[in-house]
């Protein structure tokens, strides 16, 4: 599969020294994009009834999750040239070979005996859930919305893993100029010394991890890290507000687990 596009990628310019290790291996990078290229990506993202499939019902929930693959960006009639050159570029192995080698030596051992040693070699296609592809490494650039909080105080993922077939997580936020809303912030976990590190459960108790760092939501910021047994994660303490916080999620992932506990 070659997706090769002239689009930025959001690892331009990044180098190995910026990676933090505490608590595991991780870039957080500002202004990733150049500043018409991000305005132009917040000028056309999509309408939240796009995302949702509606204008009512279930979208209309507070603080829930919506997610449209880069799938429907690049099939989507009504979607804006920039977005779909941003999700082709994002979404194919050019933007995984630039992962693989930039977080070389943070790989874990059960990932690389997975993939037979090596990142690099393996056939890749987009990842559809309804309809899996038959190549080692499924891959994809989706918008991900969370939509506003209506009520109380929410918090719309605590600390969790994700799922043990991943190989990458990346987070790029594009909030809005006008959201002035509280709370939001990624946050990065680390197991209590007394916690049994396991892989097998949707979300962890707070007694089993704690917090280790804060992660603002910030416009044209990225958070990517490899999976790990370590990469605990989960989103901050949601306020009431009418804004939707709007980011990106580019993944990896193979078709079977490989997360060890």
């Amino acid at each position: 599969m070659s997706r090769r596009t002239g689009v930025q990628s959001l690892l331009s310019g990044r180098t190995a020294a910026e990676i933090r290790t505490d608590p595991f291996p991780h870039l957080v990078a500002a202004d990733c994009l150049a500043p018409d290229d991000y305005a132009a990506l917040c000028a056309h993202f999509p309408a939240v009834s796009r995302i949702t499939w509606s204008g009512s019902g279930p979208s209309m929930r507070s603080n829930r999750r919506f997610a449209m693959p880069a799938t429907a960006l690049l099939a989507g009639a009504d979607i804006a040239p920039c977005w779909k050159a941003f999700a082709a570029r994002h979404s194919g192995p050019e933007f995984f070979s630039e992962v693989a080698a930039f977080f070389d030596g943070y790989w874990p051992d059960a990932m690389l005996r997975a993939l037979g040693g090596t990142l690099a070699g393996h056939s890749m296609g987009p990842l559809d859930l309804s309809a899996p592809g038959a190549f080692k490494i499924h891959l994809d650039a989706r918008i991900e919305i969370n939509t506003p909080v209506l009520t109380t105080p929410s918090v719309v993922r605590g600390p969790h893993l994700d799922t043990p077939n991943r190989l990458y997580s990346c987070l790029f936020y594009l909030r809005h100029p006008d959201d002035d809303s509280f709370g939001g912030e990624l946050l990065l976990y680390r197991w209590r010394a007394s916690a049994e590190r396991r892989v097998d459960c949707y979300a962890l108790d707070e007694a089993e991890v704690e917090v280790a760092a804060v992660i603002p939501y910030r416009a044209n910021q990225m958070v990517i890290f490899p999976q790990t047994i370590d990469s605990v994660h989960g989103v901050g303490l949601r306020h009431p507000t009418p804004h939707v916080r709007r980011y990106v999620f580019v993944t990896a992932e193979l078709a079977d687990p490989w997360l060890e506990a």
